[in-house]
């Protein structure tokens, strides 16, 4: 990559060599309707199927049952969805099929290739150009009509496939990520099916309230073990270091405290019941939820406690209500399998093991990310030039 020389645009300075086009130049929209008879002969997309931020369609299904009216699509048009534009919902077609009318078909010229397209559609400006379009307060959408107006920095074709490779191979680092994550997470699964359910190395077992476990575990209520305690209105929010939780975790900071250093199970009460969070230190407890304000160290790992409760899946059990509920008095009398605490601790450790794991490959993929963000920014924007090879 070099720099170059550079010169002012409507779209900001760009190097000397690129044009300035209006999306409508160089794209053009596919109508082409079909009224599906529902027969499964066709592939369907909808926009449920689109990956936010991603450009490749990983997702499709038959058109069995569906007879509304629908667009035709091909290989290497785009696929665009104008409901809620902020949602960054565009792929690049490796199948022919039809989709639903909430996706715009674009058809780039031979001015354009299909895989630069799709990251300039990507990238920031264009989605908030996108969004400053939009019409319908419940469903917001734009339209071909306004998307064509926007104007973009063209590079010639031959920069504009090498951008497009240098993005690829990005997105295939990021691929591959995802499919490590896929398979470590698949793996916690199994793990957690096995360890929390047969332990470690058992042969005998024995039928219980809680299903089939080993002979020396026990079963018992977790009020058994834990004491527990409502959370409370936190005070004000975002003054402070100390970490608040609600029902769904994290929610903001404070100066004060409910709880002191020890670890604590923290219940979703109201709204998310029946999520469980796990944490660390001195912590603020907002009222939409439960904590363990102290427990048994003798008999219970809480790590170990926090995976089982989790495997477990309490908003099986919440109230059926408009604002379901979980209750104090359910968690207290909620059976639990206990194994003994050595084994306990080497189950969480385990555990452990594999979460760090995850983290790992999450913080990877964050920087790839990064990288990758910065990449469009620089390159389709031609502020860094890349090696044409001939």
């Amino acid at each position: 990559m070099n720099t170059v020389e550079f010169k002012d645009s409507p779209v900001g300075r760009i190097p000397v060599d690129w044009d300035v086009v209006s999306l409508g130049e160089v794209v053009d929209q596919r109508r082409e309707s079909i009224q599906p008879a529902g027969e499964g002969k066709n592939n369907f997309v909808g926009l449920e199927h689109i990956r936010s931020g991603e450009t490749k369609l990983c997702e499709y299904v038959s058109d069995e049952g569906i007879r509304s009216t629908k667009y035709r699509f091909y290989t290497g048009d785009i696929l665009y969805g104008k409901l809620r534009p902020y949602l960054d919902k565009a792929v690049l077609a490796d199948i022919n099929g039809i989709c639903s009318t909430d996706l715009i078909v674009l058809t780039p010229s031979d001015r354009i290739i299909p895989e630069f397209l799709i990251y300039f559609i990507h990238t920031n400006q264009f989605i908030q150009r996108a969004v400053s379009t939009t019409s319908g307060t419940n469903h917001p959408r734009t339209s071909w009509k306004a998307i064509s107006k926007f104007r973009m920095a063209l590079p010639p074709l031959e920069e504009q496939k090498r951008i497009s490779e240098i993005l690829q191979d990005v997105d295939g680092a990021i691929e591959k990520v995802n499919k490590e994550i896929g398979v470590t997470e698949k793996l916690k699964r199994g793990l957690m099916q096995r360890l929390l359910m047969e332990g470690i190395n058992h042969t005998e077992f024995k039928d219980s309230p809680v299903g089939r476990i080993p002979v020396d575990w026990d079963v018992v209520k977790l009020g058994d073990l834990f004491t527990f305690k409502n959370g409370k209105r936190p005070p004000v929010l975002n003054e402070g270091e100390i970490p608040i939780y609600g029902a769904n975790g994290k929610m903001g900071l404070t100066s004060n405290y409910l709880k002191t250093k020890d670890k604590a199970l923290i219940f979703g009460r109201v709204g998310s019941s029946g999520e469980v969070h796990l944490s660390k230190g001195c912590v603020w407890v907002s009222d939409n939820a439960i904590y363990t304000e102290s427990y048994d160290s003798k008999r219970v790992n809480v790590h170990f406690m926090f995976y089982l409760i989790k495997f477990k899946d309490l908003k099986r059990f919440a109230t059926k209500t408009t604002h379901p509920i979980i209750t104090q008095t359910f968690i207290n009398n909620f059976k639990v399998p206990l194994p003994p605490l050595e084994e306990q601790k080497r189950i969480s450790e385990i555990l452990q093991d594999v979460d760090r794991r995850l983290e790992l490959l999450t913080e990877r993929k964050v920087k790839l990310e990064n990288i990758k963000r910065g990449l469009m920014n620089d390159l389709l924007t031609g502020k860094r030039r890349v090696r044409i090879t001939s």
